[in-house]
């Protein structure tokens, strides 16, 4: 992806992350994430199918519907009449599972992809919901502490259904409590789309496009200098040596006493020696 189209791209993700919280068009931030490497993405026929998921949901609520009725309904439409579905064995590191475009042409996604259709479609028909980032697993949460697992077809769980997850996910050494169902904004989904899709691409070995998720998770985070010593790092691996030097040398100078400093210092060492 061309540098120029890059930071066009970066400075339109930017503007919509800077306000607050509450004011973040999720949707478009999210297909801003899906446009990085992919620059003819249009986001308009995306926006007009979660535009027609909401109107699907709202002509089967009645006014005096309680939660768990209208719930029900918006389930229904996004997971039986739709078929939104969580990934199969055979996607594992499937970047397309991040792109919100994707996920809502093909009915697939990661379960943090899928809840944000659901948060998106709930928003436009005046449901309630939040989302709440398991470790290992994405769910959302409504009023009442009603727990919903998008990944499992909107299922309801119980604490010992987010045991059950985590346990599949992590292992037996993670116990569930209390404390991992705070809500978490729309800034921070967003964040948890681009470390999945930084993991993806990097499994793949794909430099540019994992470089790209960093990026835009330096405009999130501006003031994590991980991102900055992890852009450099990937510079080095696309052959950009000379940038890839002076990012890590800042990174030190940010960090004089981080962990790897050793490591980086030594990274920088053959990087310098590969000057272009």
């Amino acid at each position: 992806m061309p540098e120029d189209v890059r930071a066009a791209l970066r400075a339109r993700f930017g503007r919509q992350v800077a306000g607050p919280d509450v004011d973040i068009d999720l949707a478009a931030a999210a297909l801003t994430v899906a446009a990085d490497g992919r620059p003819g993405l249009d986001p308009a026929p995306t926006m007009r199918a979660l535009d027609g998921l909401a109107g699907l949901v709202r002509i089967r609520l009645d006014a005096g519907d309680p939660a768990d009725r209208r719930l029900d309904r918006l389930h229904g439409v996004l997971y039986r009449e739709a078929g939104f579905r969580g990934p199969t064995p055979a996607d594992a590191g499937d970047p397309e599972l991040s792109f919100l475009d994707r996920v809502v042409e093909r009915r697939r996604g990661l379960p943090i992809s899928l809840a944000i259709v659901e948060l998106e479609v709930a928003a436009r028909v005046g449901i309630e919901l939040h989302g709440i980032g398991l470790p290992g697993h994405f769910i959302l949460g409504a009023p009442g502490g009603v727990l919903i697992d998008p990944a499992g077809g909107g299922r309801r769980l119980t604490p010992d259904d987010c045991q059950a997850l985590l346990r599949r996910t992590l292992g037996e050494h993670v116990l569930f409590h209390a404390g991992m169902l705070r809500p978490i904004g729309k800034r921070r989904i967003i964040a948890r789309v681009l470390r999945n899709l930084r993991a993806a691409h990097l499994e793949r070995r794909d430099w540019p496009a994992a470089y790209g998720a960093v990026s835009l998770l330096e405009v999130l985070e501006p003031t994590d200098p991980d991102h900055g010593r992890d852009r450099g790092l990937l510079l080095g691996r696309m052959g950009r040596f000379s940038e890839a030097v002076a990012l890590l040398g800042q990174y030190l100078e940010e960090r004089p006493d981080a962990s790897d400093s050793l490591d980086v210092r030594q990274v920088i060492s053959i990087f310098a020696g590969r000057r272009n």
